[in-house]
């Protein structure tokens, strides 16, 4: 009797073994803003972010995340057993190289202006728009008939003649109405909600995160794919965006207050 005994405890023990062993692990999520860190845990590589890692130890991990223009950073993160840790990132772009500050002068004439205003940076210039003496570099240049207003960015050589021709006004320009403008990203959105390394625009503001591109209409709110209705631009060492995506953050915002 007491054989049959040892015998079925034995067995009990074997089975409950692997059960034992398998909730002694935990998981990890890992995301960063913006996306596509490396993961690097304990020394190991683990993938890029967002990232989910499985069947880790219960105990302390030490990540560092790294990513080509933004500052490394490192943190440790407790593992517990049948749970799944998250650790959430913001990632801080490297300082910009300092430059010396140019005060090259350039000029601008723009062509096929007849009827409309035109704003360089939101300042109006006096007709005729000849060889008018501007800062060289990259601005914003509005163009306004009417109610109808466009918005491109240009770029002003030093010592040079900058010549914009606009196209002819049509009858179907003049019913479409207002067109969207480029608007300063710092007028809508706290600076320290958003980071620009190099040509990338990340924002992280009131839960809403927000990936764009100077010089495309593609971006990613979160996480769904759209078109913008113009490029973003930088000005002056500013990020520029669409307004009507600048009114749509500020409206979220806004609603998010209430």
């Amino acid at each position: 009797m007491s054989m049959r005994v040892l015998v079925t405890a034995l067995a009990l023990v074997l089975a409950v073994a692997p059960v034992i062993a398998s909730s002694a692990h935990g998981s990890v999520y890992v995301s960063t803003l913006p996306p596509g860190a490396s993961v690097w845990m304990d020394g190991n590589y683990l993938g890029n972010t967002p990232l989910f890692v499985d069947g880790l130890d219960a105990g302390r991990h030490f990540l560092t995340l790294t990513r080509s223009g933004w500052q490394p950073q490192s943190t440790a993160v407790d593992v517990v057993s049948g749970h799944v840790a998250s650790v959430n990132a913001v990632l801080t772009a490297n300082a910009p190289q300092p430059q010396e500050q140019s005060h090259a002068k350039g000029a601008l004439t723009v062509r096929g202006a007849e009827g409309a205003k035109i704003f360089i940076d939101g300042v109006a210039l006096t007709p005729p728009y000849d060889a008018q003496p501007e800062n060289a570099g990259d601005h914003i240049l509005l163009v306004q008939r009417g109610a109808t207003r466009t918005t491109t960015s240009i770029r002003i050589y030093p010592d040079t003649t900058t010549t914009i021709s606009l196209a002819p006004r049509s009858s179907s320009t003049t019913q479409m109405g207002s067109a969207d403008m480029l608007a300063a990203l710092v007028d809508y959105v706290p600076a320290s909600d958003f980071t620009v390394s190099g040509d990338e625009i990340a924002i992280h503001h009131n839960g809403m995160e927000l990936e764009c591109t100077v010089g495309s209409r593609t971006y990613v709110l979160n996480g769904k794919p759209g078109v913008l209705s113009v490029a973003p631009a930088m000005v002056g060492g500013k990020p520029y965006l669409p307004m009507s995506l600048l009114q749509r953050i500020s409206s979220q915002n806004k609603a998010a207050t209430r």
